[in-house]
């Protein structure tokens, strides 16, 4: 969660992405900090991507931190203007954002808001219907006092259950106390059966003999499902009687939670390393086996931190050893960070990392740094050459010792990867979008990207045998389009002037959209 907000001036932004080798586009342009952004893709529709990210927004006079998403309709080719989720209280800020799509293509945003002193707010979850173009209001998962004192609402990760058993279309939370409640702490999870309008009481999933114990302050759990509709989750702890040494183990239900299995992933010695570097880690689900999962993180078994891996056949009765997915020379002093991986349908494996291959000095403080990927055809027993995301070597900025930037996302579909990371090289935290095609390791440019600010209006809305249409000056020139939802294009115009009217006799009752540009409105027709 982020520690502090920032004051300072707007500024307008507009982005216009040349094309060309290795592009990464910038998709928040804020004002100083955007952090922790996540990236997801309509499995109906493989065109429609969704991010979102932690900004600033100014609310009342003062910015606070909000959930912005922005949406794509074409591959990440042109995105939307800016959402940003809503705050619950004056004074709330928000934080920690994840996203995912059900199999029916409808898509939840779960994100915290809350203030501290006095400690107040939860848990959200919002859904959207239309691909991220806009959201219902959300409803609270957690609140701060569900476990007494110890705040259960911070880093909250939502999955959801894609299978084809009885656990189909279940939500699960997980969650833990936030950074300033002292130890013994444990982590928590709710289920939810009703697209996250109501969910079950709070609960712990370490447990048994396989518990967190009393020295870990943030025992994160990261939750995934398998096609089979097993609900698991991945945790580390340090209980001597239980393991002489630290553990990272597996909680796995079969029944929404009611009833934990538990198997030990990882045993090591505890390894220095340097506490400024983002040492998050990930358990994913291939969604093409139910035997197949794999787990990732930061380690510095060999005096830095490497990209380490682990990955089960047998659904996480048995763990392989760590494989090494980053190529660059070992226990060269150069250290990687921020990981996240995904399966594409198929079942291969992505992962992504920061990378301190290229910079000139050693550690965390001064690094500069590069973005990377590496692929696997066998569930991460073997690993590609790495190959670079980032379009330039990122100086180092002290901004990355904030809290909030501690994740990127990325989303592998079919041979395409999608990529978003928080990188400082505008002099601000910006969040950076990359479209890569993996099998020839080209990325795709963004044609346009409009700056938060709408340059696309229209009214009434809704509307029954027209509307007006009015543009910013700068779209003057350009075609606009009215598709349906899944963006087949119904009309056609050129934009001539600053307001002109658009008439839709012809058309039946429904829902479409209006584009130009990468700006994008959802209309309604009525009769």
């Amino acid at each position: 969660m982020v520690k502090a907000f920032f004051t300072l001036l707007l500024a307008t932004t507009f982005f216009s992405c040349a094309i060309a080798q290795s592009t990464n586009t910038n998709i928040s342009n804020g004002v100083a900090f955007d952090g922790e952004p996540y990236i997801a893709v309509n499995p109906v529709n493989p065109q429609n991507l969704v991010a979102a990210w932690m900004g600033l927004k100014l609310s009342n006079g003062t910015f606070k931190i909000a959930i912005k998403t922005r949406a794509s309709l074409d591959g990440g080719l042109t995105w939307s203007t800016t959402n940003a989720l809503p705050h619950f209280a004056t004074g709330f800020g928000s934080a920690d954002p994840s996203l995912a799509f059900d199999k029916n293509g409808l898509l939840y945003a779960c994100y915290i808001d809350y203030q501290k002193s006095p400690d107040s707010g939860g848990i959200y979850v919002a859904r959207s219907v239309d691909g991220g173009l806009s959201w219902d209001t959300p409803s609270k998962a957690f609140d701060m006092y569900d476990d007494g004192t110890k705040k259960p609402i911070d880093r909250p990760w939502l999955v959801v259950d894609n299978s084809a058993t009885a656990n189909a279309g279940t939500l699960y939370i997980t969650s833990k106390p936030p950074q300033w409640v002292a130890p013994p702490n444990r982590n928590y999870f709710k289920a939810s059966s009703d697209s996250g309008h109501t969910w079950s009481a709070i609960a712990n999933i370490d447990g048994s003999t396989h518990l967190i114990g009393n020295a870990i302050a943030q025992p994160m759990a990261t939750p995934a499902v398998t096609v089979g509709g097993k609900f698991c989750a991945a945790y580390p702890s340090y209980v001597a009687s239980q393991n002489i040494l630290p553990a990272f183990y597996l909680a796995q239900s079969r029944d929404k939670g009611q009833t934990f299995s538990y198997s030990t992933m990882l045993t090591t010695p505890p390894a220095a390393n340097d506490s400024n570097y983002k040492n998050g880690y990930l358990l994913i689900a291939n969604p093409a086996d139910s035997n197949q999962l794999f787990f990732v993180s930061p380690d510095a078994m060999n005096g830095d931190a490497d990209i380490m891996s682990l990955h089960s056949n047998d659904g996480g009765q048995t763990w392989s050893s760590r494989v090494r997915v980053n190529d660059d020379a070992i226990a060269n002093g150069k250290g990687q960070d921020m990981v996240w991986a995904d399966y594409n349908e198929q079942g291969k494996l992505v992962v992504t990392w920061r990378d301190r291959r290229h910079a000139s000095s050693n550690g965390f403080w001064n690094a500069g740094y590069d973005f990377y990927y590496a692929t696997s055809t066998d569930n991460g027993q073997t690993f590609s050459a790495n190959q670079k995301l980032s379009s330039q070597f990122i100086a180092f900025d002290s901004l990355l010792t904030s809290d909030g930037n501690d994740f990127m996302s990325c989303a592998y579909q079919a041979d395409t990867l999608y990529t978003v990371w928080g990188d400082t090289r505008s002099g601000k935290l910006n969040i950076y979008f990359s479209k890569t095609v993996v099998s020839s390791n080209t990325q795709v440019s963004v044609v346009q990207l409009e700056g938060a600010e709408n340059t696309l209006l229209a009214f009434p809305n809704p509307f029954q045998k027209s509307f007006t249409v009015r543009v910013d000056e700068r779209l003057i020139g350009q075609p606009v389009y009215l598709t349906d939802l899944n963006g087949k294009i119904l009309q056609m115009d050129t934009v001539s002037t600053t307001s002109f009217e658009w008439q839709t006799s012809g058309l039946p009752a429904g829902t479409y959209l209006l584009r130009s540009n990468g700006s994008i409105l959802k209309l309604l027709k009525h009769e």
